[in-house]
């Protein structure tokens, strides 16, 4: 018999500290009562505190959630009063909290209606804020960098590829030398579908022979560039400014900028045109690059021009 009374009081305990401790993990969350239900803290505690008894008499919920007992009869008849809660006729007094969901069930419908509400206010704001940046200045546009590591070759290809109407390309001797021997055949194929191709760069059609061969093809201008510089624009449509590495780099090309804004081509498409009326003056070499004489492999022998 004693032993069976030591074990029922071990069983006591056991339930009571597991019990204790289930009501501390529900009073953490008591900020977020306070912030989402509007309760108080002193509310919010004691309504954690039955959420975790079940039910409860002043005194012992006033041990459990740590509220003075003095206030909890003041807060227990609030509770009521919101329908958080459930008096428990009898003497003493309990309690009992009333069903999460059915208490809140109100507090949470209105704060799922301010959240659509303030979610439209947002796409109005929003569609305000569009509205003004198009119509105002200074506008924002879209440029892509790219590295060096990003095949920068390759993209000047593409675009060169995707005219339809005319390609224009401005770029130094060296530039002009890359351009044709790492795609040699790719200026003829746009030329072939009706693409007018303008090429414009330091070298001389009469003296140099990679100039004097594209010439037999396309319209060749020499022009006074002594920068190290790769322009091309496809069709006034999109364009790509790359420089040029230093001779004997890995990657022929250094960085470029890419883009399709109109306004920006048009920009940079009136430095070409300048460029294009300029009578050639010889300029200093840049250190790391050719501007006179560059290497090339020809396609075919050059002849008289037709």
């Amino acid at each position: 018999m004693t032993h069976f009374t030591k074990n029922s009081r071990d069983n006591s305990a056991l339930n009571e500290k597991k019990e204790c401790q289930d009501i501390a993990d529900l009073l953490v969350i008591w900020p977020k009562m306070v912030e989402y239900a509007g309760l108080s803290e002193y509310e919010a505690k004691v309504y954690l505190s039955l959420l975790g008894l079940g039910s409860s008499g002043a005194r012992k919920l006033s041990l459990t959630c740590n509220v003075p007992r003095t206030k909890v009869y003041g807060t227990l008849k609030k509770l009521i009063d919101y329908g958080l809660v459930i008096e428990i006729l009898g003497v003493p007094k309990y309690f009992a909290p009333a069903s999460p969901i059915d208490a809140f069930s109100t507090t949470l419908k209105r704060v799922k209606n301010k959240a659509h509400d303030f979610t439209s206010v947002l796409e109005t704001l929003n569609e305000t804020h569009e509205f003004v940046t198009t119509e105002t200045s200074p506008k924002k546009k879209n440029i892509w960098y790219i590295e060096k590591e990003d095949n920068i070759i390759g993209k000047c290809h593409e675009i060169i590829s995707q005219s339809e109407e005319i390609l224009e390309i401005l770029t130094s001797a060296d530039g002009l030398s890359l351009l044709f021997n790492s795609a040699p055949r790719l200026l003829d194929q746009v030329k072939e579908q009706g693409v007018k191709v303008r090429l414009y760069s330091p070298l001389n059609p009469r003296t140099n022979p990679l100039a004097r061969e594209l010439s037999y093809i396309f319209d060749v201008k020499k022009v006074d560039l002594s920068s190290p510089l790769m322009f091309i624009d496809s069709d006034h449509i999109r364009f790509i400014l790359a420089r040029l590495a230093d001779l004997g780099d890995e990657n022929p090309i250094d960085s470029a900028v890419f883009s399709e804004d109109a306004t920006l081509i048009s920009l940079l498409s009136l430095l070409v045109a300048d460029l294009a009326r300029k009578p050639f003056l010889s300029a200093p070499t840049i250190p790391g690059h050719r501007n006179k004489e560059i290497l090339y492999k020809p396609m075919v022998e050059p002849g008289p021009k037709p």
